[in-house]
């Protein structure tokens, strides 16, 4: 039975089966890329003769020739043979088209491109033109504003000439002003007042009154005369300067062109000062009301009813309230009546410190605010 078995297997099958088969490596990635590579150089090394094919002169074409045989006509059943024998040179029309040779053409592209471009060139000597004449206005510009410029150095030279008598007579008459910053100065943010033609004898305490009743007052000076000059003029110039705008207007609008010590005052805007953080005179009335009222001995210095001060229990200082618990029906019946009057403070430096403690209470929360009354409670800009 083995020996048929072994009989029926072909014997290619057991020269495999001996011998054995070896399967072929499969080529690494770098071999593949390699690979890759040297075809894509041949490609392009064959495009690029054939691109310099293209360039170069075509060779001459060959003229096919052949004798001419009969011609049979298959209707009339008879054979033509006044051509036989004679030489057929077949013209084709492709032929006429391809006589120029590649550098041909491309001599006609290049002119064609060169007819295309032409416009655009033509453009750009537009363009230059254009920068030119743009220059050369530019130039007569300059030169009109140099004619106008000598004209002006002219006239400001015969102006003075003309005019020494005519301010000599002004000047006489107190018409004319010529201390300087008399004239708005354009900022309009500035509180300093200009006084022109004030009195000599008035001093600065008459005017802080003067002025102070439409404001606090920043600063105030008198510009007392020094040279023989200015004290032959018979008049004196100074500065105000209010701590805000808003006052300065007020005050403008009530004393430009009022008589003082029977001068007539010229009021104007002068250049911006610095303004200090405490004014240098508040009117009493105002003083009064930018006060805070006395202790009431009520929460938050609550002012009671003028009808209700006689009822309101005395306390001493720092000293929780109410202490007598029998006091407590009184205060609950003066609250209702009484008045919290919150006064704007006059110290700057207090004023911004209350501003930032808002900006962070609002920011953080009332836990921050807790942390810094417990922490300055001895302090008493807190």
């Amino acid at each position: 039975m083995t020996d048929k078995v072994l009989k029926n297997i072909p014997e290619q099958k057991l020269k495999a089966f001996s011998i054995g088969t070896m399967g072929k490596r499969q080529p690494s990635k770098r071999e593949i890329e390699e690979m890759k590579k040297k075809e894509q150089e041949k490609a392009a090394a064959q495009a690029f003769e054939e691109f310099v094919a293209t360039f170069q002169e075509a060779p001459a074409k060959t003229s096919k020739v052949w004798v001419k045989a009969g011609t049979y006509d298959a209707g009339k059943r008879q054979e033509d043979t006044r051509d036989r024998g004679k030489l057929y040179k077949p013209q084709s029309r492709v032929e006429l088209h391809s006589e120029k040779s590649s550098s041909d053409k491309a001599q006609e592209y290049a002119k064609l491109l060169g007819d295309r471009v032409k416009p655009d060139r033509s453009g750009k000597k537009r363009d230059k033109e254009k920068k030119k004449s743009n220059l050369e206005l530019f130039k007569e510009e300059l030169r009109m504003i140099q004619q106008e410029r000598e004209e002006r150095q002219k006239y400001k030279g015969m102006v003075p000439k003309v005019m020494p008598s005519l301010d000599s007579d002004l000047s006489k008459s107190g018409l004319l002003v010529d201390d300087k910053g008399s004239y708005d100065c354009g900022d309009p943010n500035t509180t300093n007042i200009y006084l022109g033609n004030i009195s000599p004898k008035i001093t600065e305490q008459q005017l802080m009154e003067v002025f102070g009743k439409y404001g606090p007052l920043a600063s105030i000076k008198i510009m007392w005369p020094r040279s023989d000059e200015e004290k032959s003029r018979g008049r004196n110039c100074g500065f105000v300067a209010f701590m805000s705008r808003k006052d300065g207007d007020r005050a403008m609008k009530a004393l430009n062109g009022k008589e003082i010590l029977s001068y007539e005052m010229k009021l104007g805007w002068g250049k911006g000062v610095p303004i200090p953080h405490f004014p240098i005179y508040v009117p009493p009335s105002l003083l009064a009301l930018t006060q805070p009222p006395p202790p009431s001995g009520l929460p938050f210095n609550a002012q009671p009813h003028p009808r209700d001060r006689n009822k309101v229990p005395r306390m001493k200082q720092n000293e929780p309230y109410p202490v007598n618990p029998d006091d407590m029906p009184k205060v609950e019946k003066i609250l209702p009546q009484a008045l919290v009057k919150v006064v704007m403070p006059t110290d700057r430096n207090l004023v911004m410190l209350i501003h930032h403690m808002v900006e962070y209470v609002i920011r953080e929360g009332p836990m921050f605010e807790a942390m810094i009354m417990n922490k300055e409670i001895n302090n008493p800009l807190f």
